[in-house]
């Protein structure tokens, strides 16, 4: 599947979202579970759970794309965060769907369950944690929030870097 990288970027820019006072997030955002990894969204970016609707795999793609999904007459890539290189988590049999943007700047992740709403987060850990490298350049800062991990990602970078691997 060849992707113009430069068509790609443009593409996802806008699900970037910002964090109004980032390194330390001071307003509600939304939180999800992959794995072991807890991602942060700006309440502002239109994100949707969505039913198991069929993803039609593609032949001779990345392990991760997991293929299209029809969702209201609009065709979203799907992307499993599990699949990338060097994850070692296995996923829950029970998974769904989150897309975030709109339209045509539409993408689907696997979620391990649904959104959670996240008033204050903490202070950023000095640190991030082990990621896989194609995470590494997306993921900005890392968070603690009742004992768990949450990750600042830029999600149109990461779909950016997703296509063009």
């Amino acid at each position: 599947m060849a992707v113009d990288p430069l068509n790609t970027a443009e593409k996802y820019s806008a699900l970037s979202g910002s964090f109004a006072d980032a390194p330390e997030i001071t307003a509600t955002v939304l939180g999800f579970r992959i794995g072991d990894l807890g991602f942060l969204l700006p309440i502002s970016l239109h994100c949707e759970v969505i039913g198991h609707l069929p993803v039609n795999p593609i032949p001779r793609v990345k392990p991760w794309f997991s293929g299209l999904l029809n969702m209201r007459g609009t065709i979203v890539p799907v992307v499993d965060l599990y699949l990338l290189p060097n994850t070692v988590a296995s996923p829950p049999k029970k998974r769904y769907l989150l897309t975030i943007g709109r339209g045509e700047k539409t993408v689907a992740l696997w979620i391990d369950g649904y959104p959670l709403l996240l008033p204050d987060m903490a202070t950023p850990l000095p640190a991030l944690p082990p990621l896989p490298e194609l995470l590494q350049p997306c993921v900005s800062h890392a968070y603690s929030h009742d004992g768990q991990t949450w990750l600042q990602a830029e999600f149109g970078p990461l779909f950016a870097t997703l296509g063009n691997s």
